[in-house]
């Protein structure tokens, strides 16, 4: 073979390693690049872990929005959204209002969250969970509140223990037609402790308790909505005041679970009655605490405010807002038994 085109082949060999290896290096880089940065990050703020927003959103298949100046904080997706404050604990998943534990912070010119709200909040109702094996929802435990000697609320003669009892007359009716077991913690006006509330439940066999009250503020007749409160997770605060958890309690194991339930029966209230949402919130109520089964407690308005007094005292109304407490109910059911066959529910 002739020498000259012997050394054409060469420089064309080499020609062809030296593209080869650009076209490597890119590649590499591009890679580097578009790699989101974990977000194990190892922030801690007065010993409480932190993650960058961003980067948990972008692990996660969703945008971050945050200009570097509003408080707003928008996290979205095709399938849900999120929207958060800086120094705020309240905030909104698909437009419906919740409470964080603790707020959102700036570090580094970066949003971050608590490891705890991503992971007792943002993330059980944005990629909810559910028990493995699947479990039927069959049994649905009342839990109207106050009672005998307990009046509640009063306003005038108006004693809360007593449209409770009557709006958890008007749940059971509902849940009996949709083909729920019922059963009450008190079917009358009597006094139950409540540390036996939740004991009830676990008894009679429940899948779900669910405690009916109504607010009252006296001093402010301006405060009014609903309020659907769930156990408050293992060293988080409570929303409602008081400090972290000392310890676990039975309804801990249910985190997922409780959050879930409230928020699929305070959006159910929100969307289907003209009431203020005041949001899904966390309290250490011994109810909650101490039950054995997913649970909830529902503020179903203010007594002390004009326009909730009309919903709470009318008949017609209570109906309305039975069915929105079913309806909620039944949502986060078909969620937990998805993945049973039919014979199964």
């Amino acid at each position: 073979m002739p020498v000259l085109l012997l050394r054409r082949l060469n420089y064309r060999c080499w020609f062809l390693v030296l593209v080869g290896f650009c076209l490597t290096a890119n590649l590499c880089t591009a890679a580097r690049v578009v790699k989101p940065p974990p977000t194990t990050t190892g922030l801690i703020i007065n010993g409480i872990p932190y993650l960058y927003l961003d980067s948990w959103a972008r692990q996660h298949g969703m945008e971050c929005l945050w200009d570097g100046k509003n408080p707003e904080i928008k996290l979205r997706a095709r399938w849900g959204n999120a929207s958060l404050s800086l120094d705020s604990r309240n905030a909104s998943i698909n437009g419906i209002n919740l409470w964080l534990s603790y707020g959102i912070r700036i570090q580094n010119n970066r949003p971050i969250i608590a490891q705890r709200d991503l992971r007792n909040v943002i993330e059980a109702l944005l990629f909810p969970s559910k028990p493995n094996p699947p479990r039927p929802i069959r049994t649905i435990a009342i839990d109207p509140g106050h009672g005998g000697k307990d009046p509640g609320f009063m306003l005038g003669a108006r004693a809360e223990k007593t449209y409770n009892l009557l709006l958890a007359q008007e749940v059971r009716e509902l849940l009996l037609a949709a083909g729920f077991k019922v059963v009450f913690t008190r079917y009358d006006d009597r006094f139950v402790e409540l540390e036996d509330r939740p004991q009830l439940a676990r008894r009679a066999g429940a899948d779900l308790l669910v405690s009916l009250h109504h607010n009252c503020a006296v001093n402010n007749t301006e405060a009014k909505g609903v309020e659907t409160y769930c156990a408050t997770p293992l060293g988080t605060a409570s929303t409602n005041g008081g400090g972290p958890r000392e310890k676990a309690e039975p309804s801990n194991k249910f985190d997922d679970q409780n959050i879930l339930l409230a928020y699929e029966i305070h959006k159910s209230l929100v969307r289907s009655l003209e009431m203020n949402d005041r949001g899904v919130r966390r309290a250490g109520f011994e109810v909650l605490r101490k039950a054995s089964m997913p649970g909830v407690l529902i503020e179903a308005g203010f007594m002390s405010n004009l326009d909730d007094a009309k919903k709470v005292f009318d008949h017609k109304s209570r109906q309305q807002l039975a069915r929105a407490i079913v309806d909620g109910i039944l949502s986060y059911k078909r969620t937990m038994e998805r993945g049973l066959a039919p014979n199964q529910k």
